[in-house]
């Protein structure tokens, strides 16, 4: 989503400002911006499209002043064209936002009626003229800053500066945000990739928190105006996560990087013994089973939710509910005590799947809430009962490879630790399942050591006007999965099914221009899946075949082929998974789209 950064400094800002906008590319946009204070006026260079069309703007036309602002904008409000970029400003006042206000036609109109002349078609340029009214009727500037956030409806991240004075204004509500320093100077960001290179400490506002900085102190206050103390912490190490060689693209780079990311996780959360330890979800250990598990997530963490039913409901014998987040918090649902909720999300911060969090604490506060997430400091780890880290690192594709499958074995982490709690498995049986999740790793990188493996498959997409994942079990959210990443960044149409379902319907589409990805794994009701991939077969689709089965097992004529190592019930689906991102890059490749930033994508989708 949308990326906020602003600055004040020793030295001029344009080229810090301009490199924390290049570091959030990967979160998707379409127009970008900078607004400077120099010799008490604001400065500002805008421009539709990719970070080098400003950039050219900038060599011809630099902006002088040691504070400024700059954002990266995906279109909510308004088409994609310089007037709807930001920062949005009076001639006093610049902003920049990320969220939405909802009551901003009401807004425009009654500044409007007061003399605004506004200049694009955001709900975000509201806020500076807002700012700009109270403004002339309030000396208190904190005071009034506060007094324009609460006629704000909605959610926001704002940064804000003013012409007359040496002052980074800030607040967030709904939408991330965080402070930084260094001796340097003082910065706010909605990232904490865009500060990594020049901050040596980290503050992450929380919700309704709002302020100013000046390049010697930092005033931050609650949602009530009370005065509130900066806890600061040491910036973690990034500068590796915004570099791709010798990868091509960022997605191939954390395609490779999955193997060392499960060892991570298996080195973080076991020890040699079948004791599986959550540090940061430690009512796990005592609490009772529940009744009920409801897991709640969006895209690619809603499919391994979907993954994790089948492991949770297999041991625990008790419902798992899987539900879009979009959905759940809609549709009135009904939660019993003695329940669960489980989020996934890789930033923390994902809309719909916080405002569910928020909805099941609301409506029973004493049921305890886990999430599994990225990003430790993040809104929805604050406002859950536990953590469960993923240790993927920053992920800069936009298309998730190695977040996702940290989720899943993650996941499967979670689900043997309840199921030897709870007795429904013995030592030993635990032991088994983590060597598998040991041997996975080294399976995936045997894998990935051979990429030539992949290229086969590419040519069979030439022709295609589309494509089709089947699987069962635990290889229906994998065709699921599959499915997504083709369309993300291919942009070709493609559809996850469960194979005993494709008679309804979808065999109606097949055609020898429809590759069809079959995942056929022991684990998972082979002959079925088996019979199924003939049934596909006799009607003329190229077969794709995911398969751990030997070479002497696998039916004939089969177009292409993808052998991956044979694993157990948890494991499997990390192995598989590896084939399927892969495909996914190579046809995108092929058909040259944007791999890392395909088109009308963001990576964090911070609004509803």
């Amino acid at each position: 989503m949308c990326g906020i950064i602003g600055a004040i400094a020793r030295n001029p800002v344009q080229n810090t400002l301009l490199h924390a906008l290049k570091t959030m590319e990967y979160r998707g946009y379409d127009s970008a911006g900078i607004c400077t204070v120099s010799q008490q006026q604001l400065h500002t260079q805008k421009a539709k499209g990719k970070l080098i069309n400003l950039e050219t703007l900038l060599e011809k036309e630099p902006l002088e002043g040691n504070l400024g602002i700059g954002h990266t904008r995906w279109a909510t409000h308004g088409v994609p064209e310089v007037r709807n970029a930001h920062p949005h400003q009076t001639e006093s006042i610049a902003v920049v936002h990320n969220g939405i206000i909802e009551n901003h036609q009401r807004l425009r109109e009654m500044l409007q009626a007061s003399g605004a002349t506004f200049a694009s078609d955001t709900d975000s340029e509201t806020i500076p003229w807002l700012w700009q009214q109270v403004l002339e009727g309030e000396t208190n500037q904190e005071k009034a800053f506060l007094d324009t956030l609460n006629q704000l409806e909605g959610a926001f991240a704002i940064a804000g500066i003013r012409n007359n004075e040496q002052k980074l204004w800030f607040a967030r509500r709904g939408s991330p945000l965080l402070l930084a320093r260094s001796p340097d100077g003082v910065f706010v960001a909605s990232d904490a990739l865009a500060v990594g290179a020049v901050a040596t400490e980290v503050y992450y506002l929380k919700e309704g928190q709002w302020g100013w900085s000046d390049l010697e102190h930092v005033h931050i206050f609650d949602a009530q105006g009370k005065k509130a103390e900066v806890m600061w912490e040491a910036m973690p190490e990034m500068v590796a996560a915004t570099e791709k060689d010798p990868y091509k693209h960022y997605m191939l780079k954390e395609i490779h990087e999955q193997p060392r990311v499960f060892l991570d996780i298996l080195h973080a959360y076991t020890d040699g013994s079948p004791h599986i330890h959550f540090p940061q979800a430690t009512f796990i250990e005592t609490a009772p089973l529940p009744s009920r598990i409801i897991m709640v997530a969006c895209g690619t963490s809603y499919h391994t939710a979907l993954t994790a039913r089948y492991w949770l409901e297999r041991y625990l014998k008790i419902p798992v509910e899987v539900d879009v987040a979009s959905e759940f918090r809609y549709r009135d649902p009904v939660i019993a005590e003695n329940t669960w909720m489980i989020t996934l999300s890789q930033s923390g911060e994902t809309a719909d799947t916080l405002e569910a969090l928020r909805l099941f604490k609301r409506q029973t506060p004493n049921n305890k809430s886990l999430v599994f997430c990225n990003v430790a400091h993040s809104s929805m780890v604050r406002e859950s009962d536990g953590l469960i880290e993923l240790y993927a690192g920053p992920e800069i594709g936009v298309a998730s490879t190695k977040a996702y499958t940290a989720q899943l074995l993650t996941l499967a982490l979670f689900s043997l630790k309840l199921a030897h709690q709870y007795n429904a498995m013995d030592d030993e049986s635990v032991m088994q399942h983590i060597q598998a999740l040991f041997a996975a790793a080294d399976g995936a990188k045997a894998l990935l050591e051979k990429p030539k493996t992949f290229d086969a498959l590419t040519p069979l997409f030439s022709q295609a006007h589309g494509s089709l994942f089947l699987g069962r079990g635990p290889c229906y959210p994998l065709a699921l999965e599959g499915a997504l990443k083709l369309k993300e960044i291919s942009y070709l149409h493609a559809e996850g099914y469960p194979a005993g379902e494709m008679k309804h319907g979808p065999i109606a589409l097949i055609d020898e221009n429809l590759p069809v990805i079959v995942i056929a794994l022991r684990q998972y009701h082979l002959d079925k899946v088996i019979s199924n991939l003939h049934e596909v077969q006799a009607r003329g689709a190229k077969i794709i075949l995911v398969t751990d089965m030997q070479k002497n097992e696998i039916p004939e004529n089969i177009n292409a082929t993808i052998h991956i190592p044979e694993g157990d019930f948890f494991s499997a689906p990390l192995l598989a998974a590896i084939p399927l991102q892969y495909l996914a890059y190579n046809v995108a490749c092929d058909k040259g789209t944007d791999v890392d930033q395909p088109r009308n994508l963001a990576k964090s989708v911070t609004v509803e």
